[in-house]
């Protein structure tokens, strides 16, 4: 095909497993502290938040760039299929 939208599908995957592990990732700091203390503060809710806020970032980009794709699909006019052959005409 000229152009397909499976990349941005795998940015818009991307970007929801990297938010999931960021949650998760929060939970284990917090976890950490309560239980260790505090090694470095700030340290786990800088991170936290900046793991977050990028992968729904890259979420965000591959759900623009998916609908982007579909209107561009949607504009070229192409029609939904290919006629091999005629017969009759």
């Amino acid at each position: 095909m000229a152009s397909t939208t499976f990349p941005l599908r795998i940015w818009t995957a991307l970007g929801a497993i990297i938010s999931l592990f960021a949650f998760f990732y929060a939970a284990f700091l917090i976890m950490h502290t309560l239980a260790y203390g505090v090694d470095t503060p700030g340290y786990a809710s800088l991170m936290a938040a900046v793991l977050f806020l990028g992968g729904l970032n890259l979420l965000s980009l591959g759900l623009m760039g998916e609908y982007i794709g579909r209107i561009s699909k949607q504009v070229r006019g192409r029609p939904l299929y290919i006629v091999a052959d005629t017969e009759g005409f």
